[in-house]
């Protein structure tokens, strides 16, 4: 893959019309009427129903960014205090064809049928493999309205988390449930959820904080500087992975300059090694390596490779995973290709000693070999073990 080249015209036109759809979602919510106290589920539902069609406003990863910059999150408000809202009709039993060792959840758009630099037009997908590099989607699966999703596995539960929210499918009794609602208690606002299984069993989203009415990923247009936080946040006992408390403190804090080298940064992915919890942020096209002994503690940019960057230019919005067998970390990213539809491509490294380099890299992922079209963009992996 080639590296990403500016864009500017470009990146201007789509921030415009991020705005413009901001102004008009501000607008719908502000237009939904919460139910009064005692009011029948049903009306709870086409509430949470005509919200969630907002909250398709997630990460727009498929254009081409300018220099240094990570594709901006929108932001989306916190949640219903009730999350956990009960779906209109009980959900179907749909059995799917999941065998694969590893799943990997990630969105897709064709770009010959819609705008696709438009969070509202992506699907979420799951694919599974037996060895990591190759992959196909899980028969059965139907794709929904979401972006920039993460997968984990808990019991006989995968988890499918898209910004604010969340679908559940039972791998016992193959019932599908959601996407609904989720709250992050004590965040204003929170994009780019990536989950991970804490030593009590409970779920932990590692989440971009964000500004509602803005862009969480850059700076103000009034800032010459700023920091972005990234946070986490633990699962509230008996809520089903709908319901969240934020953890004390930041795990991370990455400086913004409007003129500097970091413009942005946003799409944590964590995941444990064995040894110490390995945090990616993504710069735009780039991915950056962070880690901490303890899961909530603070997270440090590691001093190599230069930077901290495992990927200068050449992948972003990665996610990770350290496989015990062979000893090799393996990153799966995406980045714009010049003429081509965007596919996820993984690279099986040492350790993070040296930056990849275009030649570590190939495609895991792409519309072709998934049997979509090749007009297709292939985005935003999330990687998990499929395994109690």
């Amino acid at each position: 893959m080639r590296p990403i080249l500016p864009a500017m015209a470009h990146h201007m036109t789509f921030t415009f019309r991020r705005f413009a759809f901001l102004f008009s979602f501000l607008a719908a919510l502000a237009a939904c009427a919460l139910p009064p106290a005692g009011a029948p589920a049903a009306t709870e539902t086409a509430i949470a129903a005509q919200v969630m069609t907002q909250l398709a406003v997630q990460t727009p990863n498929s254009q081409t960014p300018d220099p240094n910059p990570t594709p901006p999150s929108d932001v989306v408000p916190e949640a219903s205090p009730t999350p956990n809202v009960p779906p209109t009709s009980a959900p179907a039993a749909t059995p799917l064809g999941i065998t694969g060792r590893y799943l990997m959840s990630f969105h897709a758009c064709d770009t010959a049928a819609a705008e696709c630099g438009d969070p509202r037009n992506h699907s979420v997908y799951l694919a599974q493999s037996d060895d990591g590099a190759q992959w196909s989607l899980v028969p059965g699966w139907t794709p929904y309205t979401g972006s920039v999703p993460d997968v984990i596995r808990r019991g006989e539960t995968l988890y499918i988390f898209t910004p604010g929210a969340v679908a559940r499918y039972h791998l016992d009794t193959g019932v599908f449930e959601g996407p609904m609602l989720i709250s992050i208690s004590g965040a204003d606002g929170f994009v780019d959820p990536s989950a991970i299984i804490d030593d009590e069993g409970r779920l932990v989203l590692f989440f971009l904080h964000g500004q509602k009415g803005s862009d969480p990923a850059h700076c103000q247009p009034q800032e010459a500087t700023c920091e972005k936080r990234f946070g986490s946040a633990t699962e509230m006992e008996g809520s089903d992975g709908a319901s969240f408390a934020v953890d004390e403190g930041d795990r991370a804090t990455v400086t913004l300059s409007t003129t500097g080298a970091i413009r942005t940064a946003s799409d944590p992915d964590i995941f444990f090694d064995g040894a110490q919890y390995v945090l990616y942020i993504s710069y735009g096209p780039s991915t950056s390596v962070w880690a901490a002994t303890e899961l909530r503690g603070t997270y440090a940019r590691m001093s190599t490779p230069a930077n901290g960057l495992l990927s200068n230019g050449t992948g972003g919005i990665a996610s990770g995973y350290f496989d015990p067998d062979t000893g090799q970390y393996w990153t799966y990213s995406h980045a714009p290709r010049p003429n081509e539809a965007t596919a996820i491509r993984r690279a099986a490294h040492a350790g993070f000693s040296r930056q990849l380099g275009i030649q570590d890299w190939s495609v895991a992922l792409s519309g072709a070999s998934l049997g979509l079209t090749d007009t297709t963009n292939i985005e935003s992996a999330g990687f998990a073990v499929n395994q109690p």
